[in-house]
């Protein structure tokens, strides 16, 4: 009777082992597939943003707005955009 509840036991102890490599195994997955989604998806918007140039048109719109304006030639030289 003993052998057969420490067998039940241990048996339990390994079902628990394989759920929890298998939820840590799922929840790293889900972690790292959401990263490289994420990674993914800013590199697609920043690639659109450079080839529809709208990035570089701000830029030149602000440097323009510089030379009148100290308060905006202060902040782009902060940043070293001026």
């Amino acid at each position: 009777m003993n052998k057969r509840f420490e067998q039940m036991m241990t048996f339990l102890w390994i079902l628990a082992g394989i759920f929890t490599t298998l939820v840590a195994v799922v929840i790293g997955f889900a972690y790292w597939d959401r990263r490289t989604t994420i990674r993914r998806a800013r590199e697609e918007t920043l690639e659109y943003l450079e080839r529809e140039g709208l990035v570089r048109t701000i830029l030149e719109i602000l440097r323009e707005l510089a030379r009148d304006d100290e308060k905006i030639a202060k902040l782009l030289r902060e940043r070293r955009l001026l």
